[in-house]
């Protein structure tokens, strides 16, 4: 079943590598272009693909979701320094390892996309409980330069929705009695609006 679900995730990246999606600015491909990085749905694919086979299928996250964290989780690493928290690559391979133990991993060994995709996540985690209010999550979409380019595919990112997301997180972890692996909820943190197409789903 998990080969069949990456041979279709494979698939859709290569249909959509070589054609521009309708009021696209960016490449045909490009998923989320800013002035310092570009990720195209083959990158975002490949995340997705990593975490499922890390996990065994425990893990399987929304692609928007992905991309939620690719976007906003470098320029939070910062934030997240300012309250005590330094995110680093080391600090994402422990909380990575832990978290594919947590799923029933045994000697986890997370692929260095599982421990880049994990340290953008815990960077959400820190902003969201570092100001409840979500300030810190408002503050980083208004942050990006005018620039960014966001594929309609993914939908509109809104800060408001990012916020709701965030705190449903929360939310979500308090109900399910995560403790110490709260942040692993914050891989579903979703910041954009409906998307124009089916890529921008699970499935």
């Amino acid at each position: 079943m998990r080969s069949s679900r990456l041979a279709v995730l494979a698939a859709s990246s290569l249909l959509l590598a070589g054609c521009a999606v309708p009021g696209q600015d960016g490449a045909p491909g490009v998923a989320l272009q800013t002035d310092d990085a570009t990720v195209t749905t083959a990158d975002l694919d490949a995340i997705a693909a990593a975490w499922e086979e890390d996990s065994d299928g425990a893990v399987v996250p929304d692609r928007q979701a992905l991309a939620t964290a690719e976007l906003l989780g470098p320029g939070l690493l910062a934030a997240a320094a300012e309250n005590g928290a330094v995110i680093n690559e080391g600090v994402a391979r422990t909380f990575a390892t832990e978290w594919l133990r947590y799923v029933g991993i045994e000697d986890p060994e997370p692929s260095d996309a599982v421990i880049a995709s994990t340290e953008n996540v815990l960077a959400l985690y820190v902003a969201t409980y570092a100001d409840t209010n979500g300030t810190i999550l408002e503050a980083a979409v208004a942050e990006l330069p005018e620039s960014t380019v966001i594929s309609p595919r993914l939908g509109e990112l809104d800060a408001d929705t990012l916020v709701t997301s965030a705190q449903g997180a929360v939310g979500d972890a308090e109900v399910m009695g995560l403790g110490n692996y709260s942040f692993t909820a914050f891989i579903d943190v979703n910041g954009f609006t409906a998307g124009t197409g089916s890529w921008a789903a699970r499935g």
